[in-house]
């Protein structure tokens, strides 16, 4: 038996986009590592070009055992930039400041592929399970993206 992981696309507009996401360990398969929530060429519609990018504005979640680090991706790595702690209805709201930005052309060169990643840590046990709504804006950005 595999690992759950279920992503659903709840709204995919314009300007925003509402992914959902449910995880439970088999027990036996382990850590996800750099799995992709989303991908922003592949998964929105319209596709999005490199010179846009996601911005993190707020997350729901619920974890039992583990941790979940997010990271955008890029073509030599990852860029992490927030764990996700066990805990029941937790919610955070990133609005005030503009939201977490992809920052992995700036960290790690012009190689940022604009994809949101999740790797988790202590997912090996078969209670282990979670669920998390993302809601992502779509931004246009300049190419490199400045700080």
């Amino acid at each position: 038996m595999a690992n759950t992981v279920n992503i659903w696309k709840v709204m995919d507009g314009p300007s925003h986009v509402t992914m959902h996401c449910f995880l439970k360990s088999d027990g036996a398969e382990g850590e996800l590592t750099d799995y992709t929530i989303v991908n922003p060429v592949l998964d929105l519609v319209p596709k999005m070009a490199k010179r846009q990018d996601l911005i993190l504005k707020k997350i729901w979640y619920e974890l039992t055992g583990f941790t979940i680090t997010l990271a955008f991706g890029s073509d030599v790595g990852s860029w992490p930039f927030w764990t996700l702690t066990p805990g029941a209805s937790l919610h955070h709201d990133w609005r005030f400041f503009g939201g977490i930005r992809d920052h992995a052309d700036a960290v790690l060169g012009m190689s940022a592929n604009g994809k949101l990643l999740m790797s988790t840590t202590g997912f090996t046990d078969a209670t282990d399970s979670g669920a998390f709504v993302l809601w992502l804006e779509k931004r246009d950005r300049p190419n490199p993206q400045p700080d």
